[in-house]
């Protein structure tokens, strides 16, 4: 089956109820739209959790085999080494199971589809006669083609009845960046805290580690073995590199930063809609420039996003 096909099968098969773009939509070409928007809006949330797990699952057993090969050439615990075997498995396994289930391909594509039939559906009740399809970015029409074969078959006519769309698009918008920009936010100020705590303890390490070593050029002669202090100090630095390497594998994936700047640009790109729109109305030039900044906003996430894919971290 093409992409097209896999994603009329898993709408088919979905058993969450559809979100709505609207309710009580009674245009029959909206309620197609929404429907479509509804099974991708669906879709892909649910891959979006099942990617997340598998960023994590990947992160916690590559961490782990870090800690066990640590332990076991440190703390001289040999047992260890058919932990690190047993996890190393896993962690390909789990990687296998990544590529199988195809939920980080799925998550972006259904949601750049979701976003664009969103917009259809607001050009729509604007009563503008454009078809999303053809104010696609190129890079959208090559890196995805079903979506825009998707667009195209929809029926693009005149609403019933024309509406403004300042609440339910541009308003809705800025909310969502919004409270998107502060979740985002919470995740680097966390990720921000771990690493800050990890390279304050490296640090303490190793000003200990000098210290201890000036101290046996002085003094040689202690009661707990010189070899012991050494494999604890190493231990808790092998620690810290494996917190780093948490850290880098999971929120490492979410390109925070880049996200973090991409909700504070459409904010403010929303923010001066909603003037202009205050102080002049409506109008088709003004809307179909919002669209395809709308468009370019979405095709630049789906670019950063698609370097995010599971990989095999050791």
């Amino acid at each position: 089956m093409n992409r097209k096909e896999i994603f009329y099968q898993d709408k088919a098969t979905c058993k969450i109820p559809f979100t709505h773009i609207e309710n009580d939509i009674t245009d029959s070409s909206l309620s197609l739209i929404d429907e479509l928007y509804g099974a991708a809006d669906v879709l892909s949330i649910q891959n979006a959790k099942k990617h997340r797990r598998i960023l994590l699952a990947l992160a916690i057993t590559g961490t782990l085999i870090t800690m066990a090969f640590l332990l076991y050439d440190e703390a001289e615990l040999y047992g260890l080494i058919f932990a690190c075997i047993i996890m190393i498995l896993f962690l390909f396994f789990i990687y296998r199971w990544a590529n199988r289930l195809d939920c980080h391909r799925k998550y972006l594509e259904y949601r750049v589809l979701a976003e664009t039939l969103r917009l259809q559906f607001f050009i729509s009740t604007a009563g503008l006669k454009v078809n999303v399809a053809n104010i696609l970015p190129w890079f959208i029409k090559k890196a995805i083609p079903w979506i825009e074969e998707i667009l195209l078959s929809l029926p693009v006519e005149q609403v019933n009845e024309k509406k403004p769309i300042i609440d339910s698009w541009i308003r809705n918008q800025r909310t969502y960046h919004e409270e998107a920009l502060k979740k985002a936010e919470d995740k680097k100020h966390r990720d921000d805290r771990i690493t800050k705590i990890v390279l304050l303890i490296t640090i303490i390490s190793y000003i200990v580690a000098v210290l201890f070593e000036i101290h046996m050029l002085g003094n040689p002669s202690i009661e707990m073995p010189p070899n012991v202090i050494r494999a604890i100090l190493k231990i808790v630095l092998g620690t810290m590199s494996a917190a780093t390497l948490f850290t880098s594998s999971y929120y490492g994936k979410m390109s925070l930063k880049i996200e973090i700047d991409d909700h504070k640009r459409m904010i403010e790109l929303y923010d001066l809609a909603e003037n202009d729109i205050l102080e002049n109305g409506e109008t088709e030039e003004q809307l179909m420039d919002l669209a395809r900044e709308f468009l370019i906003e979405n095709s630049t996430w789906y670019a950063y996003q698609k370097m995010n894919s599971p990989d095999v971290v050791m």
